[in-house]
């Protein structure tokens, strides 16, 4: 089978560093390709319509730029901000476009699918991990609070999106270590929340990580948070990446699949997190032995699996 993923534009693939769209396209590529087909990552101006080829986009835009050219396509939806902004809003109308216009579309969050009920297209797939290369630490450590992401939302960095007050200040109520890791924009954000630094154990790694430093966290840190408040994967990569890595979560999700190893929290708050952290420590050992069972059938390759039928 000849597939052509469509690249975003906007960041090379494979990122080394952030860059979640185009980590999930260069999965689907290495995976693909396995199950034999062939997988070519192209800039939309030079996606033409080819006989027997699967062409896939993942960003509206760039479907709809499809459409009008009249090349049939699949479509991934990313957008977080067709939630945010509303079913009134042009993100979500024009979402709803590139969907309608579809072959299929997927959506990367269980609970979007019945949010878009204006179309009949749209079916979950969930999101994967590289097993082998996020893998488990086995050296004892005392516990170290680990939150990974890119805060901010719809152009303001000022949004705490991804729960790291709440993070920081169940650290401080636990005096515990807490590292932030992720894109340089996060500077951003500390600087509309400067007391949030005046916590002594807190150490920022603001420099967008390479996968190896990435890799290096999850491994040298006991206990991942990810108290966001919206998120359009659900789980979302970092928590793949966690649960890969057999590191207990503490943090939001909206979904059926369970998650071994996570501690969910039905809201973001301080003192849930707190709990959930609590919870997370005095059922440690087990926690970490659920995930271990289990780590393996997160890989890409099953995604890919599944993609491969739809396809």
């Amino acid at each position: 089978m000849n597939i052509v993923q469509v690249a975003t534009g906007t960041i090379s693939i494979p990122p080394n560093g952030w860059g979640a769209v185009e980590r999930i396209i260069w999965a689907y590529k290495q995976k693909l390709e396995k199950l034999g087909d062939t997988v070519n990552v192209q800039y939309i101006n030079h996606v033409t319509k080819q006989p027997n080829t699967i062409v896939h986009a993942h960003i509206a835009n760039l479907a709809l730029d499809c459409k009008n050219r009249g090349i049939p396509y699949v479509f991934s939806l990313h957008d977080h901000h067709t939630e945010w902004y509303g079913k009134d809003s042009y993100c979500y109308k024009h979402n709803v476009e590139a969907i309608k216009g579809s072959i299929i579309s997927f959506t990367h969050a269980e609970h979007l699918v019945d949010y878009f009920e204006d179309t009949d297209k749209l079916f979950y797939l969930s999101h994967g991990a590289d097993t082998e290369f996020f893998t488990p630490s086995y050296e004892p450590k005392t516990h170290r609070l680990l939150m990974i992401a890119n805060n901010g939302l719809a152009g303001d960095s000022s949004i705490d999106r991804k729960g790291f007050r709440y993070g920081i200040e169940a650290a401080k109520l636990l005096n515990l270590p807490i590292t932030i890791a992720g894109h340089p924009d996060n500077k951003n954000f500390f600087e509309h929340h400067k007391d949030l630094l005046e916590y002594d154990k807190l150490t920022l790694k603001l420099t967008n990580p390479t996968d190896d430093e990435t890799r290096e966290l999850y491994q040298t840190h006991t206990i991942f948070l990810h108290p966001s408040f919206l998120e359009a994967g659900h789980p979302n990569l970092t928590l793949m990446e966690a649960a890969s890595s057999c590191i207990p979560i503490v943090g939001t999700y909206r979904g059926s699949k369970h998650i071994y190893g996570m501690w969910v929290i039905p809201e973001c708050s301080t003192d849930r997190v707190v709990t959930g952290i609590v919870e997370t420590i005095n059922t440690y050992e087990y926690r970490r032995k659920e995930m271990f069972k289990v780590r393996e059938s997160l890989d890409w390759q099953y995604v890919a699996n599944t993609l491969h039928k739809y396809y």
